[in-house]
């Protein structure tokens, strides 16, 4: 059976669409798989997560009338995670994991990418296994990866220019699309970050969701 990683971050769960782009990711993959390996920056973390996968249960379970989410699942700081374990991998939307795990906010452009999320990353693409990027996390990615990638942060002039100016192609980007890079096996959307409703970044997200799922087949 695919496990597929959630890399998912409660640093700004204060901020309405940091959490709503988690929320809208934990339950997008409860869709298309029963197992899941959630991963977060530290072990500080893990029962804010635990707490969010609840209550995707709750919604899940309610909206889909199953009786149970994911048959099973666990959470694990980022310095336990194994590549090898993962068929793909998703980050969920928010600034929050590009703030712990980068130096963006002290280095802009020229930012480093945290060591373990590096090797992390590096050795899930070598294997050619799908990534997706939700929202600001697409800010990762012109770092992970040795060739410009096309990904997106919406519709937003500025964050366009700030993805050129670190070395990707931007692309705009409505909220219920995404910007599949076939070759690559990269997939990013715009999620919360864009203009339109939840409900449009919800088709967005869960599009994006389904592409890294069929590639991971």
């Amino acid at each position: 059976m695919q496990v597929v990683g959630v890399f998912l971050c409660s640093r700004d769960f204060s901020n309405g669409t940091e959490f709503s782009d988690a929320f809208m990711t934990v339950l997008s993959v409860g869709k298309y798989t029963d197992k899941a390996l959630f991963i977060v920056a530290n072990a500080s973390e893990l029962a804010v997560i635990k707490e969010l996968i609840e209550k995707c249960n709750v919604s899940f379970t309610a909206k889909e009338k199953k009786s149970s989410y994911f048959d099973d699942y666990e959470i694990i700081s980022l310095k336990e995670s194994v590549p090898e374990q993962l068929s793909a991998l998703i980050f969920s939307g928010g600034f929050g994991v590009v703030s712990q795990l980068t130096t963006f906010e002290q280095d802009g452009s020229d930012y480093k990418i945290d060591e373990q999320l590096f090797t992390l990353v590096d050795k899930i693409h070598k294997k050619r296994k799908p990534i997706g990027f939700v929202s600001q996390s697409s800010l990762l990615a012109p770092k992970l990866f040795d060739t410009s990638i096309r990904v997106t942060l919406g519709k937003d002039a500025d964050r366009a220019e700030l993805l050129d100016a670190i070395g990707a192609e931007p692309v705009f980007c409505p909220a219920d699309d995404i910007v599949v890079n076939m070759e690559m096996r990269i997939v990013s959307t715009p999620g919360g970050l864009s203009e339109d409703s939840d409900t449009q970044a919800a088709l967005g997200i869960d599009k994006l969701v389904r592409c890294v799922m069929e590639w991971s087949e």
